[in-house]
């Protein structure tokens, strides 16, 4: 979890701090609030001071009495039975009802989703009306503007990219799905599939090695990548494709080429003339993605000029 106090001009302090998976099921959107507490004591702020809270978080999310839920099994081990590594009964996070209480004007948008608004306003999609945003990561996700207008759906979960099937009786996925796409190509799927105890970046540095079992993961990764992004375009009829995560950023040279490949090797009446691009904000994106939800319309000409994300300060650690 990173949280990021910003003014008109610049970001002031960012906190991080590893997410508290124990306790009862208002522990994270409490856990937001005392970093947020912590904040404004570093900077010498009243916490009336602030003026929106924007948060974007991992998803889905379900809606209780026209609250946001955060229903995201990575986080509720309630969910997925199986998973013995989260060490908690939750079911739904009450993100939205908890920290509504505390704070006055509060949005909250799946990750993707921010990143998406974040891109378009200040990164690789400026000026763009039809783009589609992918994180290519530990898991995959996405968001969407088509003819401008941002894509939400009924619970604000559109389009969940990581989630559509792909094969028949696949892998399963943390989600419980078999076969969909994040269970197919994503960071943790090419480790999966690698084996031997690797690290999705040692199978990367062993694809540059030449090893011939790291070319079958990653190009089959790659593959299956492309044809999840051919389905959404399908859908969407996009023009712009931008990609992000730490798969992807970290691996261009080997991914970008075979995902291209792959793609326009589809209906070239939905393929042809379809853009992509790298990610242009990386590591600032989950800040400007939050902040992209709350931010005045008075700030964003100064942003994009003076772009004071790239001199934002480090992140303090919290234990």
């Amino acid at each position: 979890m990173t949280v990021s106090l910003a003014n008109k001009e610049r970001f002031i302090i960012k906190v991080y701090q590893h997410v508290q998976l124990t306790g009862n099921n208002t522990t994270i959107p409490e856990q937001v609030d005392y970093i947020i507490n912590y904040i404004c004591k570093k900077a010498k702020i009243k916490k009336d001071e602030i003026g929106a809270l924007g948060i974007g978080s991992c998803g889905p999310f379900n809606k209780d009495r026209g609250y946001l839920v955060l229903v995201a099994p990575n986080l509720c081990g309630g969910l997925v039975k199986r998973r013995e590594i989260i060490q908690n009964d939750w079911t739904g996070i009450p993100l939205e009802q908890v920290l509504s209480q505390i704070y006055s004007n509060l949005k909250i948008d799946n990750d993707a989703i921010t990143a998406v608004m974040a891109e378009r306003l200040f990164g690789a999609g400026r000026g763009e009306d039809d783009l589609v945003y992918i994180t290519w990561s530990t898991g995959i996700g996405s968001g969407a503007f088509v003819d401008g207008r941002l894509i939400k759906g009924k619970n604000g979960n559109a389009p969940h990219i990581g989630h559509i099937y792909l094969v028949e009786d696949g892998p399963q996925c943390g989600c419980g799905n078999f076969g969909d796409m994040e269970s197919l190509c994503s960071g943790e799927a090419i480790a999966r599939d690698y084996g031997n105890g690797a690290t999705t970046e040692m199978v990367f540095l062993a694809f540059n090695n030449d090893d011939p079992k790291a070319k079958k993961v990653i190009t089959k990764a790659a593959k299956n990548f492309a044809r999840g992004l051919v389905s959404i375009n399908a859908i969407l009829d996009t023009k712009v494709f931008i990609i992000g995560g730490s798969v992807f950023m970290n691996n261009i040279d080997i991914l970008l080429p075979m995902v291209k490949y792959e793609f326009y090797r589809s209906f070239p009446a939905l393929s042809n003339n379809v853009e992509f691009r790298p990610s242009a904000l990386d590591k600032y994106l989950v800040d400007l993605g939050a902040l992209s939800l709350v931010m005045p319309e008075e700030w964003i000409e100064e942003w994009q000029k003076k772009r004071p994300w790239e001199y934002a300060p480090e992140a303090i650690v919290l234990e």
